[in-house]
């Protein structure tokens, strides 16, 4: 109690320089929150989930459709466990820049392949019962003031309307989120048999399968297995995990996740020099302090604990400040924009990784300031002039 007390007067002394500290650490976990949730989103969420559910595709790129056909064969394939399809449908909402994430799924299969979705079974229900049901993210449904029940229309960039009709009319039967090991991911889906039936365009189609492999069967022997079963058809397959799947896909637009390692690398290598030379510069004007100390009976380990226990200090409750502020950060985007983005929040594995980083921080920030004030020696203490 006594050192934190002295950690506390030590800080309140030096007011100024303690602010520009704790707000250089403040905006650097902020950074990471935001391009730490980002990255996670990015990589698909927890490996355990989506490494685990494959996405078959044409050889030649998401512009091809695979037959229907082929989904039995897939059923039929030894070590699947589970296969669903979905469609793109390129469906908007009164206007083309209000375009959402939207799938033609088979519903019943789509859900079990997908424990990250999380939805009630009173919607569940609803939604399997109703052919013109739809579920969307409450983050979608936040936005644009959808209500269970709702006959809401929509226009889409690919398919007309079926015969009659101005615009696609879906109800929407439930609202779910996805939990953040899926990517916490803003989407919807619709009923496969409906749109097949109206579209006169590639009938009998699908965008992708998905396909889950037995607990006790090698992901990548499957992987191997689907694409040799249609090697030789009319449409070839290029099959991947649903997190390599999504990573290839944002390769297009560059390589993003690295950037975003690059960017935190960069910010936290910054925080370490801004930090540690002002600790150091801190320990130095405290030398006739420690000095003092040191005549009191203070050994090597209780003067470390101090120089330590402030930068913990510092590093901890300005990861704790920055992090809640990326949170509202996050919040208020995905609030503003979940068409584009997923529910970014901060995922359980990227607050582990700020706790243990501003630990290990804190330990690296106060090396050379430690070093500065164990070589402190009463008499020489005594005979600096304080600056």
């Amino acid at each position: 109690m006594k050192e934190l007390n002295l950690i506390l007067e030590h800080l309140r002394f030096y007011r100024t320089r303690s602010v520009l500290m704790l707000v250089t650490i403040v905006l650097a976990f902020a950074t990471f929150g935001i391009l730490g949730a980002l990255r996670y989103s990015l990589n698909s969420g927890d490996a355990s989930v989506t490494d685990r559910r494959m996405i078959v595709a044409h050889e030649a790129g998401l512009m091809q459709t695979l037959p229907l056909s082929y989904l039995e064969r897939l059923r039929r394939l030894d070590g699947v466990q589970t296969v669903s399809h979905a469609t793109w449908i390129g469906i908007y909402y009164r206007e083309a820049r209000d375009m959402i994430m939207s799938f033609a799924v088979d519903p019943e299969t789509w859900l079990n392949t997908h424990p990250d979705m999380l939805v009630t079974p009173a919607a569940r229900t609803a939604f399997l019962r109703e052919r013109r049901g739809m579920l969307v993210s409450e983050a979608l449904a936040a936005k644009y003031g959808w209500k269970v029940g709702d006959a809401v229309p929509f226009s889409s960039i690919i398919y007309q309307a079926p015969s009659g009709d101005p615009a696609w009319t879906f109800i929407i039967t439930g609202l779910f989120r996805t939990s953040d090991d899926g990517g916490g991911r803003n989407y919807a889906i619709t009923h496969y048999d409906y749109l097949n039936e109206n579209r006169s365009l590639w009938k009998d189609s699908v965008g992708t399968f998905v396909v889950t492999p037995r607990p006790d069967v090698p992901v990548a022997q499957i992987s191997q297995r689907i694409d040799a079963l249609f090697a030789t058809d009319i449409a070839p397959t290029s099959t991947t995990t649903d997190r390599a799947f999504h990573a290839e896909f944002f390769a297009q637009f560059g390589d993003v996740v690295s950037m975003i390692q690059i960017v935190i690398g960069v910010t936290f290598a910054s925080l370490v020099l801004v930090v540690s030379s002002a600790l150091a510069l801190s320990t130095r004007q405290r030398s006739k302090d420690i000095g003092v100390l040191r005549v009191l009976g203070y050994s090597n380990g209780r003067v470390y604990r101090l120089v330590v226990g402030q930068a913990a200090l510092l590093m901890t409750g300005g990861a704790a400040l920055g992090l809640l502020l990326a949170f509202v950060f996050n919040w208020r985007v995905t609030a503003a924009l979940p068409q584009f983005l997923p529910d970014l929040g901060l995922p359980i594995p990227v607050l582990l990784a700020a706790a243990c980083i501003s630990l290990v921080l804190a330990f690296v920030t106060a090396a050379i300031p430690t070093a500065i004030a164990l070589r402190v020696k009463p008499v020489e203490a005594f005979a600096l002039e304080q600056a």
